[in-house]
């Protein structure tokens, strides 16, 4: 009896809004987490709490909103604002012998000028064991 091939390496694509779910990974798959922004009101998103054991960053980038084209087109305050992308590898199993393990992700938006500890929004994903 032959033990069953790893499933291939993905890319994993979300958009951050207000809740989180939970995501099945192995070693190899990388997860690209979209974060929106709503344009003129300053507010950025932050990640938090990502474990260095079983994710290393691979990129994070600021994603430009196409401007508005043709007559009376402006950008609006409130409207569609820039993204920030985390782009992270999955580098360790979230399993240790018949134990599946669960790692959190966790982004918050932070209000301008805020940097420290506020009371912000959290959205979390719960990594498990695919």
């Amino acid at each position: 009896m032959s033990a069953s091939p790893a499933a291939a390496p993905r890319t994993l694509n979300f958009t951050v809004g207000r809740a989180g779910q939970e995501i099945a990974v192995q070693p190899g798959d990388r997860l690209r987490f979209t974060l929106n922004t709503t344009a003129g009101t300053g507010y950025t998103w932050r990640a938090l709490e990502v474990d260095p054991a079983y994710l290393t960053l691979i990129e994070k980038r600021t994603v430009s909103v196409a401007p508005a084209t043709g007559p009376g087109r402006t950008p609006v305050v409130g409207g569609p604002g820039p993204a920030t992308v985390y782009t992270y590898q999955v580098v360790a199993p979230l399993k240790r012998g018949s134990l599946s393990l669960t790692t959190p992700v966790y982004f918050a938006e932070l209000p301008p000028g805020r940097a420290a500890t506020v009371q912000v929004q959290l959205v979390q994903f719960n990594l498990v064991a695919r």
